[in-house]
């Protein structure tokens, strides 16, 4: 149960406005698209031919990997956009009273899936200088966001909010076999 509610959001799906619903999915699900990427399939189980490297083969548009990645590019910059644009307009209630940090964490993030683009295009064109440079900036704007931004801000909601779901759930089933428990 706990694996549905991450996946899908649930509890979120249940609020009336359903468009925060999907702009939330999309955020998590790109974001999270990129972390299975890039920490489990290429760090994480080292495939070598995944790793950017001169001399590999391109893998073809269809390939599964390619696929994810560009539904998790889409999947942020949209989800981004969205709420970036909300929060300048002041269009919805969740976005009239922004935090500082929602600001930071959706600049933060559609920073780093831009570069990120732009290293894309630019490994396709067999650009190298091109591609270090903007990567030095990718990683200037991705090493901030996860080493602030996600465990200190809005974002350690990753961890807790599961975390919190999966105890409550325990702590329910616990007094559902033992009521003595209750009365105590």
């Amino acid at each position: 149960e706990l694996l549905v509610h991450v996946l899908t959001q649930k509890r979120f799906a249940q609020c009336e406005d359903r468009m925060q619903w999907f702009v939330h999915l999309m955020i998590m699900t790109g974001y999270a698209s990129v972390f299975l990427m890039v920490v489990v399939l290429i760090n994480g189980l080292t495939i070598e031919s995944l790793k950017f490297q001169r001399g590999w083969p391109e893998y073809p548009l269809w390939h599964p990997i390619r696929l994810v990645g560009y539904y998790a590019t889409f999947a942020i910059m949209y989800g981004t956009t969205y709420a970036i644009i909300g929060r300048l307009k002041k269009s919805k209630a969740p976005y009239k009273n922004s935090h500082p940090t929602d600001w930071m964490f959706l600049i933060l993030l559609q920073a780093t899936t831009l570069t990120g683009i732009f290293i894309h295009f630019t490994r396709l064109l067999d650009w190298p200088m091109p591609t270090y440079i903007i990567y030095i900036i990718h990683m200037m704007v991705a090493v901030p966001m996860l080493v602030l931004e996600v465990p200190f801000a809005k974002w350690a909601h990753l961890a807790y909010r599961p975390i919190a779901i999966y105890l409550l759930r325990v702590r329910d089933r616990y007094l559902q076999e033992n009521p003595a428990a209750v009365a105590e």
